[in-house]
């Protein structure tokens, strides 16, 4: 019978596979390097510097390709296969290749299969937020740099302590459901219909409708200065000072 242990550690593992590949594959091979992890015999390669050398080639890899959209669409399923790759190796790795009564095979599908279901809600989060970007705020952005952190926080916490791995993959999975949701709410609501009538949906400030390309009034301006409102009422309140200088001095004569 697994231990709670060897499956929190499966977890997280694979999970950050889904997020950083290169990342849980390499913390793995360091951490057998300084025997922190006992790998089997048949996957005593990770912890061999040209694999290393790999993992971080491969890490710096997705860092990079997940910041422009062109290549991460047109490396979708290269993604995909890096990442089930991964999330089958760290799983194998961290029970060792002995979990009694579950084969090999089967522990591979399973880390496989999590570290897929993390990619696609990464993609499904990052879709939605990516809706929000403008000049002013930048989610997207904030939303990869914590994804960095994520990836290599969790796999060093399922092999240093796996019980605190699985509660932030709980954390993130009811956090990527509860952010999505929520963004796509935002956009649904800084958004109307065309009024050209093409039914397209447009932003609020958008003045041309990307589908139709035709000029349409803008139903919200976007201030892009910076605290804009508060810089106008400080303006209109030192304009009016010197009127109401000038009207007490009056009542005063």
């Amino acid at each position: 019978m697994i231990s709670f242990a060897l499956v929190s550690q499966l977890i997280g593992l694979s999970s950050a596979s889904g997020t950083r590949a290169g990342g849980s594959l390499l913390l793995v091979a360091l951490a057998s390097h300084f025997q922190y992890v006992a790998l089997p015999p048949e996957m005593v390669w990770m912890a061999t510097p040209q694999a290393m050398g790999v993992f971080v080639a491969l890490l710096v890899f997705e860092m990079f390709t997940q910041r422009d959209n062109d290549l991460r669409v047109l490396l979708g399923l290269a993604q995909l296969g890096l990442s089930a790759g991964s999330g089958a190796t760290v799983a194998l790795a961290s029970v060792g290749v002995q979990t009694g009564q579950m084969p090999p095979w089967a522990v591979g599908i399973v880390g496989g299969g999590v570290a897929v279901m993390t990619l696609w809600m990464r993609q499904w989060l990052q879709a939605n937020v990516a809706q929000l970007e403008n000049e002013l705020i930048h989610p997207h952005r904030w939303l990869l740099r914590a994804e960095d952190f994520f990836g290599l926080g969790v796999a060093a916490a399922a092999i240093l302590w796996a019980p605190l791995a699985l509660t932030l993959v709980i954390v993130f999975t009811v956090g990527c459901m509860v952010a999505g949701l929520m963004a796509r709410r935002m956009e649904a609501r800084a958004r109307r219909t065309c009024p050209a009538g093409c039914g397209a949906l447009i932003r609020q400030e958008a003045s041309r409708c990307p589908k139709c390309r035709a000029d349409v009034p803008v139903a919200q301006k976007l201030d892009l200065r910076l605290a804009g409102k508060a810089r106008d009422a400080i303006r209109g309140a030192l304009a009016s000072a010197p009127q109401e200088r000038s009207t007490k001095s009056l009542r005063a004569g």
